[in-house]
């Protein structure tokens, strides 16, 4: 077996805008695609699940994000994923959190889920800079899962 194909695990990169009057804030950076994401996408490409990646959630818990995760540590926010599309060998979702919404909390880690819900987390992440959410702020949360061992 040729070595390099051997070990291929999706990578997952999230970006988060945080969108006020005065201007944009983006992170950006790589998360962690859980192994029950990884399994999903497994049955999916399997054609032994139909659930996909739907939405995408925000919460406060700064714990490590860890192959392992189930759920966010503290979720306070999950939207609908509004946009996805895949180019080559990589997926892209999009969802927004709009500036009535998660206000008052201070926003650590994102995740993408398969249901509204609980379900199954497919990444997690713990932002590099917390978002202190208020009537202010709207959040653009890009994700990106990239299927190849490059």
């Amino acid at each position: 077996m040729d070595s390099m194909s051997d070990n291929i695990r999706p990578k997952g990169r999230v970006t988060v805008e945080v969108i006020t009057d005065d201007g944009t804030t983006v992170l950006e950076q790589d998360n962690v695609v859980v192994n029950n994401g990884v399994a999903r996408i497994a049955a999916i490409i399997a054609q032994d699940s139909s659930a996909f990646p739907s939405h995408i959630a925000i919460g406060t818990d700064a714990t490590a994000a860890a192959t392992t995760d189930t759920a966010l540590g503290a979720e306070v926010d999950r939207n609908a994923i509004v946009t996805d599309f895949a180019t080559g060998a990589v997926a892209t979702f999009k969802a927004f959190f709009g500036k009535s919404e998660a206000n008052g909390n201070t926003i650590a880690e994102v995740g993408m889920f398969d249901q509204a819900s609980g379900g199954t987390m497919f990444c997690r992440s713990v932002l590099s800079s917390t978002i202190a959410k208020d009537a202010t702020k709207s959040i653009n949360i890009t994700w990106t899962l990239t299927f190849a061992d490059a």
